[in-house]
């Protein structure tokens, strides 16, 4: 009778432990975005740094893809309102270990992207934000187990064509 009025606490307890190792795991993996808008395109160059002990992987599409297909950040106009995605929407399968690249300890990676043609970023000079929720695995073999280290948003402007 004791052991089951005291389980609820004591599964209570466990679960506490549970989210702070999964908050120090999270705490390995730092995301990074820098924008430079010259010669009519806005570059965002993905920085990720994984400062544990393990590899991790992250999609390898913006790890070392040349070009995105799909809304991949959250671009926002200076009213916060979402910048319309324009570009190219491809229709794919499940995730698999090949769509993943490997970070390995203690270094960071990084690739750019141009995502000009990819937003509807308007004519004249405007304000905009990025956001990136930052994906990866700890496990490469646990697809479905995804953490998220997001990057701080970054403010900039852009003169569209």
């Amino acid at each position: 009778m004791h052991a089951v009025r005291f389980l609820p606490a004591v599964l209570f307890a466990a679960g506490g432990l549970v989210s702070a190792a999964t908050a120090d795991q999270a705490a390995t993996v730092r995301h990074q975005l820098e924008v430079e808008t010259t010669g009519n395109k806005v570059r965002v160059r993905l920085m990720v740094e994984n400062r544990g002990d393990a590899t991790i992987w992250v999609p390898r599409e913006l790890a070392a893809g040349e070009d995105i297909t799909g809304r991949r950040f959250e671009v926002l106009d200076a009213s916060g309102k979402p910048v319309d995605y324009t570009g190219m929407m491809v229709k794919r399968g499940a995730f698999t270990a090949a769509d993943f690249h490997p970070v390995a300890p203690h270094t960071t990676h990084m690739n750019t992207l141009d995502i000009t043609p990819s937003y509807a970023f308007r004519k004249g000079k405007h304000g905009y934000q990025i956001r990136y929720d930052g994906p990866w695995l700890a496990d490469v073999k646990q697809l479905d187990a995804v953490s998220h280290s997001p990057a701080a948003p970054v403010r900039f402007s852009f003169t569209g064509p």
